[in-house]
């Protein structure tokens, strides 16, 4: 057995988008974890439920370009990388930045590198923008450091026990096009794409006082604005809509997380116990970085 690390997932609470262009948003860290076993080999292979494959940026673009990355940092032959990840792909939950955390993690503790937490997020940060070409870096922080923040001036949240809803939409969440449709639209409408900006970061800032506070009948009047605000970005979508529908039937204030276009949403409330009855299932955030494994997980 080689060296594993795992990271976790994440949830944005409020400020998706907005974020990319230096306003606030709320983020915290989630059970689900990804797990990367990684080997000293002759050659470079990756394995994941993705397929298996050797260097490849179209298959595994993150942990290829972590590889990449980690190998201007320290020479080596090759490499056996394993992924076994709990969080959903493309589903606007970190699991990019999990895998890619995890990956750096694993192999500088397999080549014994020394990076320190802050030298992993830098790299994981790059890694995002190899992938995406544009992106705020919150996913690989939360990644690698856990918890509950404020960005982008990096404030710890206290979260006590809040949790939240998750609801898959059955369609995949495509970050760097939604990015890119984001940043078109406020090429052609810049006056009124920075206001929906400027809402969104009112909403952030109030959001993470109500987070602080346990406040949840802030919480939820803040889920519905920040995702109407998302839908006049345009990143919402039939299914998006029919996932919100359905949380908000059972009580809870629902919102698209991540990327959107897909993906999944969340919902808060005194009923999130009740997501299961929709097919959902709840996390509880403020949760571990990343974090070197002891015991196999494969």
């Amino acid at each position: 057995m080689g060296m594993i690390a795992s990271a976790p997932g994440k949830v944005i609470l409020f400020g998706e988008h907005a974020v990319v262009y230096g306003r606030a948003a709320v983020v915290g860290a989630i059970g689900l974890r990804c797990y990367v076993e990684v080997r000293r080999s002759d050659e470079v292979r990756i394995e994941s439920p993705l397929g298996v494959t050797g260097l490849d940026f179209s298959v595994h673009p993150y942990v290829s370009y972590a590889i990449k990355r980690f190998s201007e940092l320290v020479d080596f032959k090759g490499v056996n990388v394993r992924i076994r990840s709990e969080v959903p792909i493309a589903s606007g939950l970190g699991s990019s930045a999990a895998v890619t955390v995890a990956t750096i993690k694993a192999l500088d503790e397999e080549f014994g590198a020394g990076m320190s937490m802050n030298d992993v997020f830098e790299m994981a940060r790059l890694v995002e923008l190899d992938v995406q070409g544009k992106g705020s870096g919150i996913d690989p922080f939360i990644s690698t450091f856990g918890g509950v923040w404020v960005f982008p001036e990096r404030r710890r949240v206290k979260c006590g026990d809040l949790e939240v809803a998750v609801l898959m939409t059955g369609k995949r969440s495509l970050t760097a096009e939604m990015v890119k449709a984001v940043a078109e639209l406020r090429e052609s409408y810049p006056e009124v794409v920075e206001r929906i900006f400027d809402a969104i970061n009112s909403i952030s800032v109030r959001g993470a006082k109500a987070v602080e506070e346990g406040d949840l009948k802030a919480l939820k009047d803040l889920f519905r604005m920040n995702h109407c605000m998302l839908r006049a970005l345009g990143v919402s979508c039939r299914e998006v809509e029919e996932a919100v529908s359905k949380l908000e039937s059972l009580g809870m204030a629902a919102k698209v997380t991540g990327a959107g276009g897909g993906g999944c949403v969340i919902g808060i409330g005194e009923e999130v116990d009740r997501v299961r009855e929709v097919g959902g299932f709840k996390v509880r955030l403020g949760e571990e970085g990343v974090r070197v494994e002891e015991k196999e997980h494969f």
